[in-house]
């Protein structure tokens, strides 16, 4: 492969951009390696998740990293994003999570992609064209035991394996899976779905159907899950730093991939009782200070975030006031300037990360926008210029 990795002092710098840590990233993958063999008998390794470009991580860019990590299995969310990592040069195995639609079949055996199959449409669709090219293709097949979107009902899982196995003698039935959606939240719904799921496994192996892969764990799944049966886990957020659930923080230790940056375009004093932005949301209680910053929700930051996040300025935190814009927000620097620090134009200020000790997580910008870490990072990652430390 032959990625280009742009390293910070190579390139001119945008006003706000994110900064991707690709040595943070090498540390997390190996941290969650070690993970699944601790929590999985018969591990076989993560298969890291790098679909929605990597979660606003750059797609090419992470997969570069981690093969360099010895990463041997990718996880994409559809044909598109599998292609296009083979078009850069990435011969690992790749699976896709949506692989539903028959006229993506020929993409598929054609870029040696390992779909998933939960439909007997797709299936036959995607034996006609091996048998045509002479060759087996791997599947995995998804079972549905509580996600309800997706997969195989796990009702009829026994049925569908049996009947693919006898119409479809050019797929190598190589994985199968299912999927947590309450794993943070409903530790019995959970068990109970990997009770269930193993017996349908045993089922199959009682018609002489075994896989190599047998997976269910996303992040949450591999770290608070011990499994005899699982030897493949699919981590998404916590290769990227970031721990869906608190108490993962004693079982494993990640370094958060992304922050974000902006310089300084404008500083000014705002009178006591001048309104600040769209519709006066906000209005000086007493003189203060302002930055503008080149941020605003075309660039993914969130309008919910108007009048309640925070920014760091010279290592201080200071309040978002006033609506976020299009293009800008205005932060109140007062704090700062009081503590003799006088931020003028060109400063830098961080968004996300780190600054003189002080950090703004990707969690506590998701609290404060009602919404997940997922979507703040997919946000701005995939709609700010990325700059990659290597």
């Amino acid at each position: 492969m032959d990625v280009k990795i742009l390293n910070f002092e190579t390139v001119v710098r945008p006003p706000t951009w994110c900064e991707i840590d690709l040595k943070a990233l090498a540390h997390n993958f190996e941290q969650l390696q070690k993970l699944a063999v601790k929590n999985m008998t018969h591990s076989l390794g993560i298969m890291p998740v790098i679909k929605a470009d990597a979660y606003g991580h750059g797609m090419f860019q992470v997969a570069e990293a981690l093969h360099q990590c010895g990463c041997k299995y990718y996880g994409v969310s559809n044909v598109t994003e599998g292609v296009s990592l083979r078009a850069m040069g990435l011969k690992q195995k790749i699976l896709i999570f949506e692989s539903t639609s028959v006229h993506e079949a020929r993409d598929i055996v054609e870029y040696k992609l390992t779909p998933t199959v939960c439909a007997l449409e797709m299936g036959h669709a995607l034996d006609h064209i091996a048998h045509e090219a002479g060759i087996q293709i791997p599947v995995h097949i998804k079972i549905d035991t509580g996600m309800g979107r997706l997969g195989v009902n796990e009702d009829q899982a026994l049925d569908f394996v049996q009947v693919l196995r006898e119409q479809c003698p050019n797929l190598v039935l190589e994985g199968v899976y299912t999927h947590l959606p309450v794993a943070d939240t409903d530790r019995d719904f959970t068990l109970g779905q990997m009770r269930r799921f193993r017996d349908l496994v045993y089922a199959l192996e009682n018609q002489f159907i075994t896989f190599s892969y047998v997976h269910a764990g996303n992040s949450m799944g591999l770290g608070d899950y011990k499994s005899d049966l699982f030897n493949l886990a699919r981590p998404g957020i916590m290769l990227y730093g970031i721990y869906p659930l608190e108490d993962l923080k004693k079982k494993v230790t990640l370094k958060p991939v992304m922050s974000v940056k902006a310089r300084i375009i404008f500083v000014q004093t705002i009178a006591k009782g001048r309104g600040i932005s769209y519709g006066h949301t906000f209005k000086a209680k007493e003189d203060i200070t302002v930055a503008v910053l080149p941020i605003g929700y075309s660039n993914g930051y969130l309008r919910s975030l108007s009048n309640k996040a925070f920014v760091l300025v010279a290592g201080v935190r200071c309040p978002v006031v006033g609506r976020v814009t299009m293009d800008q927000i205005i932060v109140d620097i007062t704090a700062a300037t009081l503590s003799g620090k006088m931020p003028k134009i060109g400063d830098e200020a961080v968004i996300m990360g780190t600054q003189k000790g002080e950090t703004i997580s990707v969690d506590e910008v998701a609290l404060w926008a009602d919404t997940i870490s997922y979507e703040i990072l997919c946000s701005l990652g995939n709609r700010l210029p990325r700059i990659y430390h290597s």
